[in-house]
């Protein structure tokens, strides 16, 4: 049991400390700060700091809700944010003098705000955010004090941010369309430098389906829709080059790994390319890999780092040339259709369903935590509704992994805004300044760092409120202590509520393995007939990317109350089983690549023979039971 326990939190925190760089998003954090740091100063300057605080909590919500997609779909996704950001603002505002109203809508406010996850993942977010501002604007001094005016400039900083969002990107630019094969391009690149490649590599492809959606979504065509397209096919020949590699490494383990490190140095310039004001030119880079593509020591790797390099250098020489965007660019934005959301509702709402499950937890969480807030009376207790809404999720390991993140973000955050705190009581005259340079540096790294290391975005949200809060002024005092208490008070209480007859996402890691281990034996078949493997590989993809997942939640999932009846398995023993299901795969893609070629090796009897284990060790592990 204690080493049960001791494996989960090593695994809650490497995922804290794991970092996205790909998600990384420095653009939006910039032109985020900008409108808030003017906001703030223009605020402050004319005598309104008030309204500039509301104003603030307008533009920075807003843009978290923004995204790498088409401008029709940003437009929606952030628009409907700030409508429903401005009715938790609202809604915050008329209980925060009423107790019993409070406790009351609390329950209820939070049950709506947790089913909106039926909608879709962005209805989730916007769901938790407008939970978070009833709990801020209902439990804070924060703003003018007149609820509807506080939602009315909420209101007003939504729209000044998605006018400063689409402005800064032109439709013909068509710049998050490169951003999203960027993206896809940096996690090819952050893929090569990780030990476990072959488990990386689902990643890239999920990238380079998102990528694929927005453009179509953008609705390009033309020369502008090869330009683009190609440039997403030539990632996905590398990948496969990548993974196939990856099967045969054993070859000469040193040569591979240089080569594939060379190729994402490629990636990462090709990445650049396409977003930097500056291109860098990735000469230097592709000249190394070419290089090594020549020195390769054996005919089977020669093949492969060929089938690696050639995509590379067709990414980089469209980079080279003009790009068809701007004037040139060829686009038929198709119109957007959202299915009828009643409907979307309804299939979520039986016995069971995760979304009512998770509902029902968040508006006993939430509600209870605002009980005590406002029955306590204590000053700065709305920290604890707040904190239970931004930490509370569907599944347990995700509820696990987020609390250990959102404690260890705000003990960091508020650490740092003490030493800021010290600073503004030994500069009196300059404390206004000091509080509005570190809401600008909070803002930066919220928007930036929310969807890469949450960990970190939490440190921004931290100072962003508790600064925000003195503006308006809170006691700088009270706030150190009590947002401590109330952040570690939060998630020992979601983690209790969560661990009482818990929502397993692990309990079904051995049936995704299985259904990966099924896939692969059918894209074997289908490579041995000669067909086409398109298919395949997107069902090869899409069950790994599953297992992954699930695998990934068990190693993070403690024993509960009350367990669910169903199947239990060794974390340990689930991941090396995933591990090798997708290295059969890899095999696979690489005598796809590889039949017909001189001097192949066929590969089958090793794929062969670890299927046919897989499948044994599966039905051994099945075989465990709670």
């Amino acid at each position: 049991m204690a080493r049960g326990g001791r494996r989960i939190a090593a695994e809650a925190v490497r995922a804290c400390t794991l970092i996205q760089r790909a998600n990384i998003d420095y653009v939006s954090a910039l032109r985020t700060t900008i409108v808030v740091t003017l906001v703030l100063l223009v605020a402050y300057r004319v005598g309104l700091l008030a309204e500039g605080l509301s104003l603030s909590f307008g533009v920075l919500f807003t843009s978290l809700n923004d995204s790498t997609d088409s401008a029709v779909r940003r437009f929606r996704g952030m628009a409907w944010m700030t409508v429903w950001g401005a009715v938790g603002v609202f809604t915050g505002g008329v209980i925060s003098e009423a107790p019993v109203i409070h406790i009351a809508v609390a329950f209820v406010a939070a049950a709506l705000c947790g089913y909106a996850g039926a909608l879709s993942q962005r209805g989730g977010l916007i769901g938790t955010i407008t939970l978070v501002l009833i709990a801020v604007f209902s439990g804070t001094a924060i703003g003018t004090g007149v609820a509807i005016l506080d939602a009315g400039l909420f209101l007003a900083g939504g729209i000044a941010v998605i006018v400063v969002h689409l402005a800064a990107t032109p439709l013909r630019r068509l710049g998050m369309a490169r951003r999203s094969i960027a993206r896809a391009y940096r996690e090819f690149a952050a893929a090569t430098k990780r030990t476990g490649m072959d488990v990386a590599a689902p990643v890239v492809g999920a990238e380079l389906l998102s990528a694929h959606a927005v453009l179509s979504h953008e609705g390009v065509r033309g020369e502008t829709a090869a330009w683009l397209d190609g440039l997403v096919s030539d990632l996905e020949r590398s990948r496969f080059a990548l993974l196939a590699l990856f099967a045969v490494r054993d070859e000469d383990p040193d040569y591979v790994a240089r080569l594939i490190a060379a190729a994402g140095d490629v990636a990462r310039d090709i990445s650049r390319g396409l977003v930097g004001v500056r291109r860098p030119d990735p000469t230097a880079s592709l000249g190394r890999l070419e290089a090594g593509a020549a020195a390769a020591p054996t005919d089977t790797l020669r093949v492969l780092a060929t089938d690696l390099t050639e995509p590379l250098r067709a990414a980089a020489g469209r980079l080279a040339k003009p790009w068809p965007v701007g004037r040139r660019a060829q686009m038929s934005p198709p119109p957007v259709r959202s299915a009828a959301i009643l409907p979307r509702l309804a299939s979520h709402w039986r016995a069971g369903d995760p979304v009512r499950e998770h509902a029902i937890r968040l508006s006993l969480s939430f509600g209870l935590a605002t009980l005590f807030a406002v029955a306590s009376g204590i000053p700065h207790a709305y920290w604890l509704p707040m904190t239970v809404a931004w930490i509370t999720k569907p599944d347990l390991g995700g509820t696990v992994t987020r609390v250990v993140m959102r404690v260890g973000g705000t003990l960091i955050g508020i650490i740092g805004t003490t030493a800021v705190l010290f600073a503004m009581d030994a500069l009196p005259s300059a404390a206004v300044g000091l509080a509005m340079s570190t809401v600008a540096v909070a803002t930066f790294f919220i928007v930036a760092y929310l969807m890469a290391n949450y960990p970190i975005a939490v440190i921004g949200i931290t100072a962003f409120v508790i600064l925000l809060d003195v503006l308006a002024g809170g006691d700088a005092g009270d706030e150190v202590a009590s947002r401590i208490i109330f952040t570690v008070l939060a998630g020992m209480w979601v983690l209790l509520i969560s661990l009482i007859r818990p929502r397993r996402q692990g309990a079904t890691a051995l049936a995704s393995i299985a259904a990966l281990t099924v896939v692969i034996r059918d894209y074997a078949d289908t490579v041995r007939a000669g067909r086409d493997t398109s298919q395949a590989h997107a069902q090869v993809l899409a069950a790994r990317t599953a297992a992954l997942g699930c695998v990934a939640a068990a190693a993070t999932e403690p024993r509960g109350f009350w367990e669910r009846p169903g199947p239990r398995v060794d974390t340990e023993d689930a991941a090396i089983l995933l591990t090798d299901a997708l290295t059969a795969a890899s095999s696979i893609l690489a005598e796809e690549l590889l039949r017909d070629r001189p001097g192949h090796r066929p590969l089958w009897a090793q794929v062969d023979e670890a299927l046919d284990d897989m499948d044994t060790r599966v039905r051994d592990l099945s075989a465990t039971k709670a």
